[in-house]
């Protein structure tokens, strides 16, 4: 990238913000806002079945060994495959058990915080919102003087100041 006949490298703010102006990128941050109470909660839930998952597992266990003493299994039990459940169950638990720092991580990061939902839901009904009012009103700035007049837009001079204290806040992180 060339600014003023220099090189500049671009930034990750630079990157986010060109991953922000993608409509698929949009409305999936949107419809993942829009549901941001249910994740939580399945978050919660998983994060319980995790911490559970050894004691979960080995009473599935002990249900499938008693299945498997019975003699004369009932018919709703006759093409169910025993051993393939168990391999399935002992799969399952394997996987849960490697993906427990990645979840744990995740519900010990800032994602959780309150703060960052209701900042990813402005953000989200922002992208939302603009990328409506894009459809209905197609032109844009054209050249540095139609950047400099829309600067005089408050809502514009606001956003700007918005996305600048994010890039500093961000910067700050990747040192």
């Amino acid at each position: 990238m060339s600014v003023n006949g220099q090189l500049a490298v671009r930034s990750p703010a630079d990157q986010l913000v060109e991953r922000l102006e993608d409509p698929a990128v949009a409305t999936a941050l949107g419809q993942i806002l829009d549901h941001a109470d249910l994740l939580a909660l399945m978050v919660s839930a998983f994060d319980g079945l995790l911490r559970r998952s050894d004691s979960i597992v080995e009473a599935v266990s002990d249900g499938v060994r008693e299945l498997g003493s019975i003699g004369d299994r009932p018919a709703a039990l006759a093409e169910v495959d025993l051993q393939q459940l168990a391999s399935s169950l002992t799969t399952l638990s394997v996987r849960v058990a490697k993906a427990t720092p990645g979840l744990t991580a995740l519900l010990e990061s800032s994602f959780t915080d309150p703060r960052t939902v209701s900042a990813l839901e402005m953000v989200g009904s922002a992208l939302v919102e603009g990328r409506e009012e894009a459809a209905k009103n197609p032109s844009a700035p054209t050249g540095v003087f139609g950047v400099v007049r829309a600067l005089k837009d408050e809502d514009v001079a606001r956003g700007i100041g918005l996305l600048i204290h994010v890039a500093r806040a961000l910067g700050r992180k990747v040192r």
